[in-house]
């Protein structure tokens, strides 16, 4: 009778390991790709004035951006995202409806390599673990806001008589500046997870740099001899060209003359303020099957079955 009590015991036990080993196994790491556009943040582009942050874009100048990430979900609340995105930046002043900035004509193009690492935070009030509740965990939606750090890898260039010349070699402002650079990306997220492996997102990046080089414009127009040997520096350090259909500055605020602070001329840039950019993706990735007993399923026990957000249901 001990014996067969016992048996019976063991059976159950391994029952319960058994289903606890599978429910150990979780869908919480993502391979994918993203796709979207990009927009440059320095001393280019803008409106009539020079102005901050998000009001000083230049819609014309939106450029393409495309990547690829990983992700991983090592707690209901966190994750990390790793991930490498190519960047075309642009500015243009002839794009501007500043006079200071439509006299000083200058422009440029960036390719901009970016490897970054990301901690991801997901609020348990803007998810919702069964969208359109027409079966179980089939289709999940999730908000996440991000913060981390990364760095650049980056060549400006101009274009002169229809070619693009690398501008950091000339020394327009008699500056050798670094092409790696340390960035810091924040910004927020969300995505819909279909059938526990696709996952459908939309993801806003603002990348702050710790440069003010992107554009090759920083601080003051410099004497010739503090540039590059190479002709083409001069001229595409001072791009300015009358125009009898705008009333511009004079020509002189744009032209080291001698007389500067040190051999330091007129101002080209504002030193004050570092580059920035932003991005806009959207993307898909695929997740595999991986052990973690962090937590029950893959959407969390914190969230439930039939969690409304907002009040209302949400159809995909």
């Amino acid at each position: 009778m001990d014996f067969l009590n016992m048996k019976k015991t063991l059976v159950l036990f391994c029952l319960i390991a058994s289903a606890t080993f599978t429910n150990a196994q979780q869908y919480n790491l993502g391979f994918g790709v993203r796709a979207g556009v990009s927009n440059f943040l320095g001393d280019i582009g803008s409106g009539d004035l020079a102005r901050g942050f998000v009001y000083n874009m230049e819609l014309r100048d939106t450029r393409w951006d495309i990547g690829a990430f990983a992700r991983y979900r090592f707690h209901p609340l966190f994750a990390v995202q790793v991930a490498f995105d190519w960047n075309r930046l642009q500015g243009r002043d002839s794009n501007s409806d500043n006079r200071a900035r439509l006299g000083r004509n200058l422009q440029f193009t960036n390719n901009v390599l970016h490897l970054n690492a990301k901690l991801e935070l997901y609020p348990q009030i803007l998810s919702v673990s069964d969208v359109g509740y027409r079966g179980r965990y089939r289709t999940d939606y999730q908000t996440y806001f991000f913060a981390g750090v990364g760095g650049i890898y980056h060549n400006p260039k101009g274009e002169l008589n229809g070619e693009r010349i690398k501008l950091r070699p000339l020394m327009t402002e008699g500056v050798n500046y670094s092409k790696v650079v340390l960035t810091i990306p924040f910004g927020g997220g969300f995505f819909f997870t279909h059938k526990k492996i696709h996952r459908f997102g939309f993801e806003y990046a603002w990348n702050w740099t710790f440069t003010d080089y992107l554009d090759d414009i920083s601080d003051r127009y410099v004497s010739p001899d503090q540039m590059s040997s190479d002709p083409n520096a001069a001229l595409l350090a001072n791009r300015y060209e009358p125009n009898p259909f705008v009333d511009l500055p004079d020509a002189k605020n744009y032209l080291w003359s001698g007389n500067g602070v040190g051999n330091l001329g007129p101002q080209r840039g504002d030193p004050t303020d570092r580059d920035n950019f932003m991005t806009i993706t959207v993307s898909y990735s695929y997740l595999i099957r991986t052990r973690g007993g962090l937590y029950r399923s893959n959407y969390s026990w914190m969230y439930g079955r039939k969690r409304r957000w907002g009040g209302t249901k949400a159809k995909f």
